[in-house]
This record gives C-alpha cells, sequence and structure tokens, in this order.
C-alpha cells in the first residue's frame, strides 16, 4: 500500500506557505520545512530541487493573490492603490518574499510578473517608469508600515490618501 502521508510537492508547497506565514522569511529553511513534515531535511530534495523552488512557489502564489486582489478593487486608481496596501498588511510575510527579496524570475510562471505590473500601471495611468516610482512609494509605505516605523499617533490612512493624490 502506497505512503499517503509522505511529503508531496503539494504538501511541501501548503507547509511551506504555513511554515513563512507563522515564522517570517526569516523562519522559513529547508530543516524547519522538513521538522513540519516529519522527515529528514535531505529527504526534501527527493521532491523538490533545492530552497529557490520554495521561494519562487510562494513568489508566484504571492503575485497571484495580489494580482486578484488588486483586479478586484475595482477600476478607480485610489481603491487599486489602497488594495496594495490592504493585501500587503493582510499578508505581511507572503509580500516581503514575493518584493522585498529578488523575484526568481526564470522560477515563476511566465508572464506573473509583467501581469502583476501591467496592473501597478493601471494604478498610475501613465508609462513603466512612473509605474516604478509610484510602486517604489507604495511600497516603501508598506513596508514602514508592516515594520512599525510610524509613531503611534501617525495617520497613516491621512498618509495614503495624500500619496494616492500624488499618483
Amino acid at each position: 500500500m502506497a505512503n499517503t502521508d509522505g511529503p508531496t510537492r503539494e504538501r511541501i508547497r501548503a507547509a511551506s506557505y504555513e511554515l513563512l506565514n507563522e515564522k517570517g522569511l526569516a523562519g522559513l529553511s529547508m530543516r524547519a520545512l522538513a521538522d513540519r513534515l516529519h522527515i529528514k531535511a535531505p529527504s526534501l530534495y527527493k521532491h523538490i530541487e533545492d530552497k529557490d523552488e520554495i521561494i519562487a512557489d510562494l513568489q508566484a502564489r504571492g503575485l497571484q493573490e495580489f494580482g486578484i486582489a488588486i483586479r478586484r478593487a475595482g477600476k478607480s486608481r485610489r481603491a487599486k492603490a489602497l488594495a496594495y496596501r490592504g493585501w500587503a498588511l493582510a499578508n505581511p510575510h507572503l509580500y516581503e518574499i514575493t518584493v522585498s527579496i529578488p523575484l526568481l524570475r526564470d522560477r515563476i510562471p511566465a508572464g506573473l510578473e509583467d501581469g502583476v505590473t501591467n496592473l501597478i500601471i493601471e494604478i498610475t495611468g501613465k508609462d513603466h517608469e512612473h509605474a516604478r516610482a509610484v510602486w517604489a512609494l507604495m511600497h516603501g509605505l508598506v513596508d514602514l508600515e508592516i515594520a512599525g516605523r510610524f509613531p503611534k499617533d501617525a495617520d497613516l490612512d491621512l498618509t495614503w490618501k495624500r500619496a494616492v493624490a500624488m499618483i
């Protein structure tokens, strides 16, 4: 009878996502992942190539979920920009692995990054270079907010309102 309790790619993906959400990027190690799956770390390599495969899978998931959140926000640029913030704050660890470390472009599905880039361009209504500047503004605000770098009495809703007006 086949062992249905052992690791599969799907179980590894699910466990890596759970681990990321619980411990953040710093806690996502092959050893921690193997422990979660009740196997020895070297056994993971029977199912995946390397840790970058795990990271790329999580980045792809992040890009997909982010894209869905922006599309669901509606047509207004303001709603899309606020959806960026909302998704990032609701998924800080997935956000971090998706946008704060180098994107493993050669290992994520073709066209996925471009699709999300086009959503940022839609927020700006302008060209690619302007979209990069807007993304840097939104990313910086989200990063600082997630890190707790603003004073407790800071009105971040007003800050975002002003940032969106600048877009």
